[in-house]
């Protein structure tokens, strides 16, 4: 059993420090004005999560409340903890600190011994946050006894300075200290002298209730910046007030459950919403400063304009054939004005396979240029995940377009759902990883899909290579997925950005929104996003701070690259290069448990 709880343990520190090392996004401000600066200092980072960074709770008198939700969690080998701590105000600031813990810890294997003995500290439970920078600690001593995972709440209430519009400003830092039956660990530094106090309460009333209180719980990771939200695990003791656009339910495919379509946050310090969620709209980035080779290996901005410098039909002209050369032979997929084949295409001497997209006679003239326009949109790349054009026909009324293909490839979200595919979690991942990596060569390529949906993927069932591809004739053979608004566009509303929606803006920032959804998509084997809301009524959801629920059953660091492609501000979003590096680490991670 000892052995099991170690194992557990330690994926929670290696995931915790997964969804730190995840993405760096552009930081921004926080949510309210205080007067004083605390942070955990490089060294402490380190060595609780192995990362050379330093990570913010107050910087330049700016709160993040946000961070302060992140429960960091404490191995069993680390005693001591260590805050830095700054008055701005001129003077010193009065302060009051308190612990609240459970000294037995929430296992759930009916511990009944203390695992965890009173904390221990440098500083009085009353006294003066310093002008200067300085660092006071916190000894977190296991007793030995039992193994149990300790929730730990460090209270800090800093008296506001006299004479000026701030108020008291409360923190609270959140640790799961891990302790370990037999191992009573000792800290190495003791250069500080730790005395106990009557700062610890262990009757653990302050943390349960401030856990209850969240029916998500909103993990925002510092040195990274990732904002991470979990529903399937929250607990709440208390009603939660009903929700206009919320409550949905859906059955996922296969049997796989989505939770909600929809779910508000809206925890943020002085809000006049006494909900149990936070509105994901809100958030911002937290404060963190990058270090080293990883912050250059993640840098990237968003760009709002990219145009592809050649037009998509002199594009579909550059690899024109004769008709002869295509050949359809079976049909894949049928629409009412669109249909797709298996072929073969024959050029020099040889003939490979192909997926052949035509129209119908019931096609109209703006119908067939959207085929070749659309179709034409990935003409001419060369990329192992992108299913770019081979060869287009385009002398006669019903142009035909080829794209390479296998014998086994088959439309992503035909194979999502048709019940006979069972891809485990890595699988999921891998596909995940692929796709990020096409989005990231278009984008460095100066090409925006604004499309990314399982629908315009293909996916080889015998190996799971997978590749983007355009979106031509998506429209007329996934009618369900595409809304027309009044003005006669037909457009995919579920997997559109918030400015898509409402300005009819596109860029990097609304390529990653939509590989969100295409996240969400894999995790519910191709269910349909916001299936149960009026799609005239979704932009002013996603105003409102209502976004698709975590799916049960979906990991939470699958989910929290979700979270952050879905963040209000175009800018705070992270990028495809920013996606595709924590994917890929995420897959490697997950490797390392088969």
């Amino acid at each position: 059993m000892q052995l099991a709880q170690l194992r557990s343990w330690s994926r929670k520190l290696f995931h915790a420090r997964l969804k730190l090392v995840g993405l760096v996004l552009l930081l921004a401000g926080g949510s309210s004005d205080a007067y004083l600066n605390v942070f955990i200092s490089q060294s402490q980072v380190n060595k609780l999560l192995g990362l050379d960074a330093e990570l913010y709770y107050v910087r330049g008198g700016i709160i993040n409340a946000y961070a302060m939700n992140f429960v960091v969690p404490v191995a069993a080998n680390i005693d001591d903890l260590e805050f830095t701590w700054q008055s701005l105000a001129g003077q010193p600031l009065a302060y009051s600190l308190k612990i609240d813990y459970d000294m037995r810890g929430v296992t759930g294997y009916g511990s009944s011994l203390m695992a965890l003995m009173p904390p221990k500290v440098n500083v009085s439970s009353t006294g003066h946050v310093p002008v200067e920078q300085q660092v006071f600690a916190i000894r977190l001593p296991c007793s030995g006894l039992e193994s149990a995972e300790v929730k730990v709440a460090i209270k800090l209430n800093v008296t506001a300075p006299p004479e000026t519009k701030f108020s008291d400003t409360i923190l609270v830092f959140k640790r799961n200290k891990i302790c370990m039956k037999g191992i009573r660990t000792q800290s190495k530094n003791d250069s500080v002298k730790l005395e106990a106090g009557p700062l610890a309460n262990g009757n653990h009333a302050f943390y349960v209730a401030a856990t209850c209180a969240c029916a998500l719980i909103l993990v925002v990771v510092g040195v990274a910046s990732i904002i991470y939200i979990r529903n399937s695990k929250a607990r709440s003791q208390h009603p939660r007030k009903s929700l206009a656009c919320c409550s949905y339910s859906a059955a996922g495919a296969n049997g796989l459950a989505a939770s909600s379509v929809l779910v508000k946050v809206d925890n943020r310090p002085g809000s006049a919403n006494s909900g149990s969620y936070a509105t994901i709209a809100d958030l911002e980035p937290l404060y963190a400063r990058p270090c080293g080779s990883r912050a250059s290996y993640y840098a990237a901005s968003h760009v709002t304009h990219l145009s592809q410098a050649t037009d998509p039909c002199e594009k579909a002209r550059a690899v024109i054939v004769p008709r002869a050369a295509m050949q359809c032979r079976s049909v894949v997929q049928e629409g009412t004005f669109g249909r797709i084949y298996r072929g073969t295409l024959s050029q020099a001497g040889r003939e490979q396979e192909v997926i052949i997209k035509t129209v119908t006679d019931a096609a109209s003239a703006y119908q067939t240029s959207l085929l070749v326009v659309e179709g034409a949109q990935l003409a001419g790349l060369v990329h192992g995940n992108v299913a770019s054009l081979a060869a287009s026909c385009l002398d006669s009324t019903a142009p035909m377009l080829a794209y390479a293909c296998t014998p086994s490839d088959l439309n992503l979200k035909t194979y999502l759902t048709d019940g006979k595919n069972h891809p485990v979690t890595r699988d999921l991942v891998n596909i995940a990883v692929q796709v990020a990596r096409a989005g990231a060569f278009l984008h460095g390529r100066g090409i925006l899909h604004r499309d990314i949906a399982t629908r315009n993927c293909l996916v080889d069932t015998s190996s799971l290579r997978t590749r983007l591809a355009d979106a031509a004739l998506s429209r007329d053979l996934f009618p369900q997925d595409y809304h027309c608004l009044g003005d006669n566009d037909n457009r995919p509303i579920g997997w559109m950005s918030l400015e898509s929606l409402q300005l009819g803006q596109y860029s990097t920032a609304s390529d990653a929104w939509s590989f969100g959804v295409f996240l969400w998509e894999l995790a519910t084997m191709g269910q349909q996003p916001y299936a149960e809301v009026d799609p005239f009524e979704l932009a002013a959801c996603l105003r409102d701070g209502y976004r698709l629920a975590q799916p049960r059953p979906c990991p939470d660091e699958l989910f929290a690259v979700m979270a952050v492609c879905w963040l209000g501000p175009a800018r705070d979003r992270p990028t495809m290069p920013q996606l595709l590096a924590y994917l890929q680490e995420f897959y490697d991670a997950l490797g390392g448990y088969i």
